[in-house]
């Protein structure tokens, strides 16, 4: 009886417990939405700071894509919580967010993310490297994106960012790209050399290889080469968002990626 007795008394010191810490958690998100009614910065900027991985992730989603997102007081923080949060998903977010406010000087934490052991890292990196131009990084995205044990949407990404670059190693990496197993790279691959080359030979990589060797030798493989623009992943509004109905978050468009420099219109 007195062992019954004690188990009951700890299990309800256990729920007491739980109700305490969701109660903590709920106390603290109403403050939180009252505050990013109020002055939103501030707001985000606590976040950014909590203990929780969860608020910290979703902070960073949330300030990106505000207009002042890219204040420079915010760049610093990026790049603190993309090399040393403890939390890969919280890295792999602010590595987004350098995405759209860094540039290539981030280009060492994207290296690290890519080769990091947590996917949620190394799809972070791919779509970085679909914004961010590198060109002196080109022979490591081709090996990675040609990487047979790597990921496949993270190969289909580097393939998408490939795309980017007049460059013949870039080229190749796009043909070697057509013998993946997975059309997603395959097609990736495709659209990749149909913008570099302005030709199209479906996906058949020796068709490929040959009018690719036959431009070269004519020194016009980029002449019909058409702009590149990185795509976009739309988020899903989240629950502050449905909430604050009338501060929407703004929507992204395709654009060039940072550090391309643009040939002037004749």
């Amino acid at each position: 009886m007195l062992f019954l007795t004690t188990l009951l008394v700890l299990a309800g010191c256990s729920a007491l417990d739980t109700i305490q810490e969701d109660f903590g958690a709920l106390q603290e998100d109403t403050t939180l939405l009252v505050e990013n009614f109020i002055n939103p910065v501030a707001a985000e900027s606590r976040r950014l700071k909590s203990n929780r991985s969860d608020d910290r992730r979703e902070a960073l989603f949330r300030v990106t894509h505000q207009s002042w997102g890219d204040n420079d007081a915010f760049g610093p923080v990026y790049r603190l919580m993309a090399g040393a949060d403890p939390d890969p998903a919280v890295r792999a977010a602010a590595l987004l967010a350098l995405a759209r406010h860094g540039g290539p000087n981030d280009a060492p934490l994207f290296q690290s993310a890519l080769t990091s052991t947590h996917r949620v890292e190394r799809r972070a990196a791919a779509i970085f490297a679909q914004r961010v131009h590198m060109p002196e990084l080109i022979p490591f995205l081709a090996e990675r994106a040609n990487d047979a044990e790597e990921d496949i949407q993270v190969r289909r990404d580097l393939t998408v960012a490939l795309s980017q670059y007049e460059n013949d190693l870039a080229v190749d990496a796009l043909v070697s790209a057509l013998d993946a197993s997975r059309y997603a790279i395959v097609e990736a691959g495709r659209a990749g050399l149909r913008r570099l080359t302005g030709m199209d030979h479906g996906t058949d990589s020796a068709l490929w290889q040959s009018a690719v060797n036959a431009s070269r030798r004519e020194g016009q493989l980029f002449a019909r080469s058409k702009p590149y623009v990185f795509p976009v992943y739309d988020q899903d509004p989240g629950f502050f968002d449905q909430l604050a109905y009338w501060r929407p978050r703004p929507r992204e468009v395709p654009g060039p990626p940072v550090g391309l420099v643009l040939e002037p219109s004749p």
